[in-house]
């Protein structure tokens, strides 16, 4: 039973290491979740802002507190993209979500962003494995 249980909590451990911050939010990656998965990394990045926000999706008010997504990313190109975004609201639960977009652009990552240091702490950890 003991062995059960730490088998399950370490499949959903999270190991959070903060990439940057800005006015409104402080940005992290989970370094436990970066994979490697056609051609490409992905690794869950969340954003948690510094107040309740509130995004005019459609017709919709959406109010949250934090973000969590699934980027995608190409080490040697220096480029990424969001493949998910799940908006959470203070109480972390999910209130509304992109569902996996395969068909998003790739963007070039900029330099001196958060972009930047999620793109180098998911390249380094991945490549030390």
């Amino acid at each position: 039973m003991i062995l059960l249980f730490w088998s399950l909590s370490a499949a959903i451990a999270e190991d959070w290491v903060e990439v940057g911050a800005d006015m409104e939010a402080k940005f992290y990656v989970d370094v436990d979740s970066i994979e490697f998965v056609k051609d490409n990394l992905r690794v869950t990045k969340r954003g948690i802002y510094t107040h309740i926000l509130t995004e005019y999706l459609g017709d919709k008010a959406v109010v949250f507190k934090e973000t969590r997504g699934i980027v995608e990313m190409d080490c040697e190109l220096r480029v990424n993209r969001i493949f998910r975004i799940d908006m959470l609201d203070q109480h972390g639960e999910v209130v509304w979500s992109s569902g996996d977009m395969p068909r998003q652009l790739w963007l070039g990552v900029r330099p001196n962003s958060h972009a930047e240091t999620t793109l180098e702490v998911a390249c380094a950890r991945f490549h030390q494995t």
